[in-house]
C-alpha cells in the first residue's frame, strides 16, 4: 500500500515581513505545511501525522537542494531569529492539540497528573492554547503579553510575562519532538525528568533521546537544532487573575526595583509579592510630583468564571500589546516625545478603582498591531535592575527616543541560553518604540553605556538584537560552550548548516 503523501504548498521567490513590519526578507520558497493528506482530506485519528510528514519531507527537499530552512511560528519575532532566504515553512496550520495523555504513554517513574500534561503542535497560538484549555479546567502557568504567537515561536525565543515565582513560557517545557537530519524525528526529555515511555516515542515514530544538556540547549534555541513539530507542555489547574494598576512618582518605586521589596507601595496585601508585577516608566517624568510610574499588579486567586465582553480585549503587559500601539507615535521631532508619552502612557494604563479579573486567556488577551515598532528587552540580574535603569534614563534625556520603559521580574530559567539567566531572578526591562533609525541608535547608545557602567545583561532573542559573537560571549560565558556542544553532537556539520541562518552566524553560534 502506498503511504499517504502531506499536503504541502509553496511559492517561490517571495518578499516576507513580519508582525511588526521591522524585519522582512526575500526568501527563495515560502512553505504552507497542513495537518492534511494530497487529497486533502484529514486523519480520522492522529491529526497531527500529515504535518509531521510535511516537515519531513521539507527538511529533506532542503538537504537535497542545499538550502537552510526555517520554521516562521506566528512571525511575531522582531529580530531576525526566524528568517533564512532560502526555504522558510509557515507552520500557522500544524495546530494539533492533545489535553492530557494516557497512562500507557507515561514512564513509569512520572508522579505528576496525566491531565495536566498537553501535546501541542507546533503551528498552536497561544489564543488556541488558552481556549481549549480553559474549556478543560486548565491553565498555561505564565504567558507573554500576546497570543499571536505559536507556542514553539513563543518557547524558542524565550518569551515571558512576569511570574518572579515561575519563570519564562519555556519552563512549562517537559518535552520535545524535532524533526532534524535526514527527517529523522525525535523525542526529547531531560534525563533527570522522564516523563513519557518508549510506547509514547513509538506512537509518534519518534527516536527517544534521554538527555537533560541537549533538552536545555535545544529549549531555546530559535530554530537551530531542527524544525521542532510539537511540545509537551505541564499545565496546572485552572486560576482567575486579579489585576490592578496604580500610578506613583519614580522616586516611590525606586528601591521595589531591585528588591521586589514592595512594602512602602501599600498594595492590597502589603508586602507580598504580587503573583505578577511590573513597573513601566516614563523616562521623561521622573522628578518628583510628575507620577512618571504605572505599576500593574495581579494576584492570583481561586477560579470564579468572569463573562467575555464582545469587542473587549483586556491586556496586562506592556509587552506586545504597546508593541502593537507605539508605531503610531512619532520621534520626528525629539523635542515632542515626553509630551507624546504623556498622553499615550496614562491611556494605556488606566489606575483602576476597581480591580480587572479574568481568566489567564481573558487577561492575556488579544493584541492589536498598528504601524512600524521595534523594541528591544534587556535582562539583568535583580540587583542592577535599579542601575540598569538609571542607564537608560540617562540616554534618553541625553537622546530622545519614543519608548516607555517596562520592568518585569521572571525567575530564573535553565534553559542554556534563556535571557532570562540571572538567579534568582531576572529582571527584564523592555523598550518598546517607534520603529526608526533613531530608535535603533537609541538603543546601540543603551548597549554600551550598561557596558560603560559595567552593567552585565542579555537581550531578548525574539527583539531587536545586539547579533554579535563578542557580545553572546560576553552576556553568556560558558553557556555558549555548553549549547555549542550539545548542537554539534547532536547535528552533524551539514546539518548544523541547514538548520542555521544569518543570525546565527552573527553570534558565532552556527559551528
Amino acid at each position: 500500500m502506498t503511504e499517504q503523501q502531506p499536503l504541502i504548498q509553496f511559492t517561490d521567490n517571495q518578499v516576507w515581513h513580519n508582525k511588526h513590519l521591522n524585519v522582512s526578507a526575500n526568501v527563495a520558497r515560502l512553505y504552507e505545511a497542513w495537518n492534511r493528506w494530497g487529497d486533502r482530506s484529514r486523519p480520522q485519528q492522529d491529526g497531527w501525522q500529515p504535518g509531521l510528514r510535511a516537515l519531513q519531507h521539507i527538511v529533506r527537499t532542503a538537504e537535497a537542494s542545499g538550502k537552510r530552512v526555517r520554521g516562521l511560528g506566528g512571525g511575531w519575532s522582531l529580530s531576525e531569529a526566524a528568517v533564512a532566504p532560502d526555504f522558510l515553512v509557515d507552520t500557522k496550520q500544524l495546530n494539533n492539540l492533545v489535553i492530557g495523555l494516557a497512562p500507557a504513554f507515561l514512564d513509569p517513574s512520572f508522579q505528576g497528573e496525566p491531565r495536566h500534561l498537553v501535546f501541542a503542535q507546533c503551528g498552536v497560538s497561544i489564543m488556541e492554547l488558552n481556549t481549549e484549555l480553559a474549556a478543560r479546567a486548565l491553565a498555561l502557568s505564565t504567558s507573554g503579553a500576546s497570543n499571536g504567537q505559536t507556542i514553539c515561536g513563543a518557547i524558542s525565543t524565550g518569551t515571558h510575562g512576569s511570574a518572579h515565582a515561575f519563570g519564562a513560557m519555556q519552563d512549562c517545557v517537559v518535552g520535545i519532538h524535532i524533526v532534524a537530519e535526514g527527517g529523522r524525528h525525535y523525542w526529547v526529555e531531560r534525563a533527570s525528568q522522564p516523563v513519557v515511555g518508549l510506547a509514547f516515542s513509538e506512537f509518534l515514530g519518534a527516536e527517544l533521546v534521554r538527555d537533560t544538556n541537549l533538552f536545555e540547549a535545544a529549549l531555546v534555541s530559535f530554530g537551530s537544532f531542527g524544525l521542532i513539530h510539537a511540545v509537551l507542555l505541564v499545565c496546572e489547574p485552572i486560576y482567575t487573575l486579579e489585576m490592578h494598576i496604580r500610578r506613583y512618582d519614580y522616586d516611590q518605586v525606586r528601591s521595589a526595583l531591585s528588591t521586589l521589596d514592595v512594602r512602602s507601595l501599600d498594595l492590597p496585601e502589603g508586602p507580598t509579592v504580587p503573583f505578577h508585577f511590573e513597573v513601566v516608566l516614563n523616562p521623561y517624568r521622573t522628578r518628583a510630583g510628575e507620577a512618571g510610574a504605572f505599576v500593574r499588579f495581579i494576584y492570583k486567586r481561586p477560579f470564579t468564571p468572569v463573562p467575555d465582553i464582545p469587542g473587549d480585549t483586556v491586556v496586562t503587559s506592556p509587552g506586545d500589546d504597546v508593541m502593537g500601539l507605539i508605531g503610531t507615535l512619532s520621534d520626528a521631532v525629539p523635542h515632542l516625545i515626553p509630551a507624546a508619552l504623556d498622553n499615550f502612557l496614562p491611556q494605556q494604563f488606566k489606575p483602576t478603582t476597581d480591580p480587572i479579573r479574568g481568566s489567564h486567556g481573558q487577561i492575556f488577551g488579544a493584541t492589536e498591531v498598528r504601524g512600524l515598532a521595534m523594541s528591544t528587552e534587556i535582562g539583568v540580574a535583580l540587583q542592577d535592575a535599579g542601575a540598569a535603569t538609571e542607564a537608560i534614563v540617562a540616554i534618553a534625556h541625553d537622546y530622545a527616543f519614543a519608548s516607555p520603559v517596562a520592568l518585569r521580574y521572571v525567575k530564573a530559567s535553565s534553559a542554556t541560553l534563556a535571557f532570562t539567566c540571572f538567579a534568582p531572578i531576572t529582571c527584564t526591562i523592555e523598550l518598546p518604540a517607534v520603529g526608526s533609525t533613531r530608535t535603533q541608535e537609541a538603543y546601540r547608545r543603551i548597549w554600551a553605556e550598561l557596558d560603560r557602567r559595567g552593567i552585565p545583561y542579555t537581550l531578548h532573542w525574539g527583539q531587536c538584537l545586539r547579533a554579535d559573537a563578542a557580545f553572546i560571549r560576553q552576556a553568556f560565558g560558558a553557556r555558549v560552550d555548553a549549547w555549542l556542544a550539545a548542537r554539534r553532537q547532536f547535528l552533524s556539520p551539514a546539518g548544523r548548516r541547514t538548520f542555521a541562518n544569518d543570525l546565527l552566524v552573527a553570534c558565532g553560534l552556527a559551528d
